[in-house]
């Protein structure tokens, strides 16, 4: 049974932590809270209604993941433009530090080892104001059974690592948070181009033939990286295509 009693005091900043046995989602339950313009954190052994990009479910196991959401404040004046790529860049960072360093990022918000997902990255944010308040959602598959079924390919900790070098998930998920408000801030001063570099060498779709809806036009094209704006540029009849919705993306 996880225990997280202990993580806030390894936490690198102040922040408001809540922990729950289950609850339906991390990120609502944040959403629903006052405006604080201290970093609240909240962190489920399981969700029961966790939510994906475009309402798909998350779907989640007690114990089997790392579920958490990060609601931090940013102000007005920042273009979040690209904050998922940099929440990404966190996550591959902390898992380097683990040992698995083959990870990569599909664009915008998926962390991949091979072929199959590890771990998703869901954003929402609101104004409040002068401040824009965020909530960074972010489950991580740390163990599942052999009986979790998904609709997508998907691959866990435990089939990367050995059993015995893998982290307690009480420490990864400490090691996830402090990584993700450090890159918080790193984009609040320099925002998505200090980060290109390091996107270009973790970009799992470079090079690769795609097929997108633009303009209800199919275009199949090459992805040949991403924009200050961290949009996707897709290369496509002596073109380049700015995406900013992977909704309308498949590999071909």
């Amino acid at each position: 049974m996880a225990d997280y009693s202990y993580i806030k005091d390894q936490i690198k900043l102040p922040v408001e932590l809540t922990v729950f046995d289950s609850i339906p989602s991390t990120n609502h339950y944040l959403s629903t809270l006052e405006f604080s313009a201290i970093t609240q954190i909240c962190i489920a052994r399981e969700q029961t209604q966790g939510k994906g990009q475009y309402n798909r479910t998350w779907l989640s196991q007690k114990d089997t993941s790392v579920l958490l959401s990060i609601r931090h404040v940013f102000a007005s004046s920042i273009a979040l433009n690209g904050l998922s790529l940099v929440i990404g860049l966190a996550i591959i960072q902390t898992l380097a530090e683990f040992g698995i360093i083959d990870a990569k990022l599909k664009w915008p918000n998926d962390v991949f080892v091979g072929d199959k997902k590890l771990a998703g990255i869901l954003i929402e944010n609101s104004v409040q104001g002068e401040c824009q308040s965020v909530v960074i959602g972010l489950g991580l598959n740390y163990n599942l059974s052999d009986s979790f079924e998904c609709i997508s390919p998907w691959i866990d900790l435990s089939s990367i690592m050995p059993i015995q070098d893998m982290p307690a998930i009480e420490d990864l998920s400490v090691a996830l948070i402090n990584s993700i408000l450090t890159y918080c801030q790193l984009f609040s001063t320099h925002q998505l181009s200090y980060f290109l570099k390091s996107w270009e060498n973790t970009d799992y779709l470079s090079g690769k033939q795609v097929e997108v809806e633009i303009n209800e036009s199919i275009i199949i094209g090459i992805v040949t990286g991403v924009n200050q704006q961290g949009a996707l540029l897709i290369e496509a009849d002596n073109q380049v295509f700015e995406v900013y919705s992977s909704k309308q993306i498949r590999l071909v």
